[in-house]
C-alpha cells in the first residue's frame, strides 16, 4: 500500500552524521573511522540526501531506526526525538492532553511546575539547537567558494540554491520553536566558525528579527506553493511561519504585527490550496494524498523507523477498550488522552450525535381504552389507551385523529360491557351514551374522569421555546407532527440555553423536565441546550410517561472521542480510563487499508495545513490587523466549519465571532497538532489567566500558576556551561 515509496523519505536510507558526513557511502574514507565532507560531496547526490537528513531530523531519534547512534543524549532515544519533544511541550501543558505513564518528571508539563533541571524540557532544547547546528553545517558546505572547490555543475547549483533556501526555512523554524518556547537562547549561525566556543545569548528581539530576515530572504528562493516534491517546504511555508512569527508578536517582542498576518494568511489561501472535504483524511496513514497540508513532517513504516514521533502518537492514544488493530497498530501503549476541558467545546462528546435518549418511563399505569372510528372501534385495542398515572380516577391520553368528525367513546376493558359516551354533547359522560363527535382532524389531548363522569377533548398544536431557540422567551418556534414517528418534530438552529415544550403558543399547557431524566412533566424544569447546532428534536407524548430526544441533525465531526469504559471526570492520571480517548490519527488508510507496517506508522504530521490560514486571518482582523476585514473573517471560519459539520449548520454570525470564539474554534480544529501551547500563551490563558482546567497548577479542579510558566527555563546544564547565558525570569 505505501504511498511514500517513491518520496523524498527514500533518501533516509542514507545515514548521516552530525558534521554532516556519512556513513554508509560507498567513498573511501581518510581512514576506516572517519568520514570527511570533502570526500562526502564528491557524491552531487549527496546535497540532497544531507537535505533529507534535514528534514528528518524533525521524525526521527538517529542515524539507525528505529533505535540505535542517537542524535542527542542525556534522554532515552525513543524520547528524545523533535516531534515527540515538541508534542509534549505543546500538548501536555495544556487542557488537550494528559499522560498516564510516570517517566522521570513528566508530569511536571501537566502540574505546570518544571524547573531548569526538567529532563523532558532539557530535551527539547537539545533537539532544536541540534537541529539548527545540522542546518549550519549544511549551509557552510554548500556556499558559492565550496560549490567552485568542487567544480560543482550549473544544473547541480541550481538545486542547491533551491536546497539551502529549504535548509534555511528548517533553521528558522527551530530558531521560531525555540523564541517560542525559551524566548531568550544561544545564537549560532554558519557564518560562526566550528569548534569550541562559548554561543552568545540571543535576545527574544534579535531572534525574532533573524527568523523575520531569514523567511522574508528566502521566500522567492522556495518553489511555488505545491511546485515542491510532498514534504518539502515550498513558499507557502515559508508564508504559514511568517504569518505564526507575526500573530505572536505581541508576545515575543511587545509589537503588533497583525496586518502583516493578514498579508501572508491571505497569500496562502489565494496560492490554490483546498480544505480537504473530509476532516478525518488529514490524520490517516494516506494524509499525503489529503488536500490542505502545506507542511508536513514525514513518516514511513518502512522508511523512517522510530520509536518518536508518530508511532508515539498513534501508539499512546490507543487503551483501555480500544481494539489497536482498528488504529492500524499492533497494541496501545495506554498513555494519552484528554481533559473534559477540550471535550465540553464539542456539543456532542459521544461520538454520535444523540444529545438526550427518549425514556419509555412506567408502562403499568391502570388503563381506560378509547374506541372509535379512527380505530375499528375496537375496545381490545391495547395502544388507543388512557392512563392513570396518579392511580385514581382520571385519565389521560394523546390522539392524533387524521379524519374530521372522528366518533369516540371510552370503555372500560376489552368489551363493550361498560362504555361511556356523551348523550346531549353536554360534557359529561353517560354509560352506553351517543358517541362523542371530534370535528376537526388534529392532535388532541383527551382526559377523563370516570368517578365525576367529565372528559375533555383539547385540541393541541406545540412548539419549542426558550433562550436557545429563535423566537427566545417570546415567540414558540412551530413542531410538526409526523404520524409515522408518532412524534411532534422540529429541525432547527438553536444556541446553548434553555427550552420547554408549550401547547397553542400559550403558557396553559406546558412540559419540561424535573430531574433531567428524558421524562416531561407539566410545568416541568426548563431543558439545557448544550451548545450552538443544528438539533431534531422530537416530543413523544404518546405513552403515559411523556418523552422526548434531541439529536444533533450535524454535528461537529472534529468530536473524535473514544468514551466507551472512560470517565470524563479525571481522578488518577496514571490510569489511562480517567479521561477520554482521543482517536484523530491513525495508521489506517481512508479506504480502511492498515498502514504499511503496524508498529511504525504511515501518518505524517501536519505541522502546518490551511485551515491555519483562515483562523489566523479571522484572529488578525480581530485584533486589528489592516488590509482584512470581518466579513471575509466570517466566511473563511464558516468554509472551516462547514467541513465539520457537512454543511452549513455549523455556521456562526458575526455577532458570534470574537476572541473567545477564536480560542475555543483553534481547540476544536488544531487539537494534538502542537498549536495550544502557544495559542494559550497569546490569549493570556496559559499560566495565571481565569481559564483553568484539571491538573493545572498541581490539582485535579486546576489552578492558576506563575506567569513565569509562559516561557520554558534555559537548561540548568547549559546555563552551567555557558557564562554567556542568562536564565530566564522566575527561575
Amino acid at each position: 500500500m505505501n504511498l511514500k515509496m517513491n518520496k523524498f523519505w527514500l533518501l533516509l536510507i542514507v545515514s548521516v552524521f552530525f558534521s554532516a558526513c556519512f556513513n554508509d557511502l560507498n567513498v573511501t574514507p581518510l581512514d576506516e573511522d572517519e568520514v570527511t565532507s570533502a570526500v562526502v560531496y564528491d557524491n552531487p547526490a549527496a546535497y540532497k540526501q544531507v537535505l533529507a537528513k534535514l528534514y528528518a531530523g524533525l521524525a526521527v531519534s538517529g542515524q539507525q531506526g528505529p533505535a540505535g547512534q542517537p542524535d542527542i543524549s542525556g534522554i532515552d532515544e525513543g524520547f528524545s526525538t523533535y516531534l515527540r519533544q515538541y508534542w509534549k511541550a505543546q500538548e501536555l501543558t495544556t487542557d488537550e492532553a494528559v499522560i498516564a505513564w510516570n517517566d522521570g518528571n513528566i508530569h511536571d508539563y501537566e502540574d505546570q511546575d518544571w524547573d531548569a533541571n526538567n529532563e523532558f524540557v532539557t530535551a527539547m532544547y537539545n533537539r532544536i539547537f541540534y537541529q539548527i547546528s545540522l542546518t549550519n553545517e549544511f549551509l557552510r558546505e554548500t556556499t558559492d567558494a565550496k560549490l567552485d572547490e568542487r567544480d560543482v555543475d550549473a544544473a547541480t547549483r541550481t538545486d542547491i540554491g533551491f536546497f539551502r533556501a529549504e535548509a534555511r526555512f528548517l533553521r528558522a523554524l527551530s530558531y521560531f520553536h525555540a523564541l517560542d518556547m525559551f524566548r531568550n537562547v544561544p545564537f549560532v549561525t554558519e557564518e560562526d566558525a566550528v569548534g569550541s566556543f562559548f554561543p552568545e545569548q540571543g535576545s527574544a528581539s534579535e531572534v525574532f528579527a533573524f527568523v523575520e530576515s531569514e523567511l522574508l530572504a528566502v521566500q522567492d528562493q522556495l518553489v511555488e506553493p505545491m511546485g515542491n516534491e510532498y514534504g518539502r517546504a515550498d513558499r507557502a511555508a515559508a508564508w504559514m511561519l511568517l504569518a505564526k512569527l507575526y500573530l505572536n508578536a505581541e508576545v515575543y517582542i511587545g509589537e503588533a504585527r497583525y496586518t502583516d498576518v493578514v498579508t501572508y494568511t491571505k497569500q496562502i489561501i489565494d496560492a490554490g490550496y483546498t480544505l480537504d472535504p473530509n476532516y478525518d483524511h488529514l490524520f490517516l496513514a494516506d494524509n499525503n494524498t489529503a488536500a490542505g497540508i502545506i507542511f508536513p513532517v514525514l513518516f514511513d513504516g518502512v522508511n523512517t523507523k522510530t520509536w518518536g514521533g508518530m508511532t508515539f502518537i498513534t501508539h499512546a492514544a490507543v487503551g483501555g477498550s480500544m481494539d489497536p488493530v482498528a488504529f492500524g497498530l499492533d497494541g496501545g501503549w495506554g498513555g494519552i488522552r484528554t481533559t473534559k476541558a477540550l471535550v465540553e467545546k464539542f456539543p456532542s462528546t459521544a461520538g454520535g450525535s444523540s444529545v438526550v435518549e427518549p425514556n419509555p418511563g412506567n408502562t403499568t399505569y391502570p388503563l381506560l381504552t378509547l374506541a372509535g372510528s379512527f380505530q375499528g372501534w375496537d375496545p381490545a385495542s391495547t395502544t388507543t389507551v388512557l392512563a392513570s398515572v396518579n392511580n385514581d380516577s382520571t385519565y389521560e391520553a394523546y390522539f392524533y385523529f387524521a379524519d374530521a368528525n372522528t366518533e369516540i367513546k371510552f370503555t372500560d376493558g376489552n368489551g363493550w360491557d361498560t362504555n361511556w359516551g356523551d348523550t346531549g354533547a353536554d360534557g359529561t359522560l353517560d354509560a352506553g351514551g351517543d358517541n362523542i363527535v371530534v370535528a376537526d382532524a388534529g392532535f388532541y389531548r383527551v382526559r377523563a374522569d370516570i368517578a365525576n363522569l367529565t372528559y375533555s377533548v383539547e385540541a393541541t398544536n406545540w412548539g419549542l421555546i426558550g433562550s436557545a431557540t429563535p423566537g427566545g422567551w417570546d415567540n414558540d418556534t412551530d413542531m410538526t407532527y409526523d404520524e409515522t414517528e408518532g412524534a411532534w418534530v422540529i429541525q432547527s438552529d438553536l444556541v446553548e440555553g434553555e427550552v420547554k415544550f408549550r401547547a397553542n403558543d400559550d403558557w396553559a399547557l406546558n412540559y419540561g423536565d424535573t430531574g433531567a431524566d428524558a421524562l416531561l412533566s407539566e410545568g416541568g424544569d426548563n431543558i439545557f441546550i448544550p451548545a450552538t447546532g443544528n438539533y431534531i428534536i422530537k416530543l413523544f407524548l404518546d405513552a403515559p410517561d411523556h418523552t422526548y430526544s434531541i439529536e444533533l441533525a450535524s454535528f461537529d465531526a472534529r468530536s473524535m472521542f473514544y468514551t466507551d469504559g472512560q470517565n470524563l471526570e479525571i481522578q488518577d492520571v496514571s490510569q489511562f480510563t480517567d479521561g477520554y480517548a482521543i482517536t484523530k490519527f491513525r495508521n489506517v488508510t481512508s479506504d480502511g487499508t492498515i498502514g504499511s507496517d503496524l508498529t511504525f506508522p504511515d501518518t505524517d504530521f501536519p505541522m502546518f495545513r490551511l485551515a491555519d490560514a483562515h483562523l489566523m486571518y479571522a484572529e488578525a482582523v480581530l485584533r486589528g490587523g489592516g488590509g482584512g476585514d470581518v466579513a471575509t473573517a466570517l466566511a473563511y471560519i464558516n468554509e472551516v466549519r462547514a467541513r465539520a459539520y457537512g454543511g452549513p449548520s455549523g455556521n456562526i454570525s458575526e455577532a458570534d465571532l470574537d476572541l473567545d470564539f477564536i480560542l475555543d474554534e483553534r481547540a476544536r480544529e488544531f487539537y494534538w497538532e502542537c498549536h495550544r501551547r502557544t495559542d494559550l500563551v497569546r490569549f493570556g490563558q496559559f499560566s495565571n489567566g481565569t481559564y483553568v482546567w484539571p491538573l493545572k497548577g498541581g490539582v485535579l479542579e486546576g489552578a492558576p500558576v506563575a506567569e513565569t510558566f509562559d516561557v520554558f527555563p534555559i537548561p540548568a546544564s547549559d546555563i552551567g556551561a555557558n557564562p554567556n547565558l542568562t536564565q530566564n525570569a522566575g527561575y
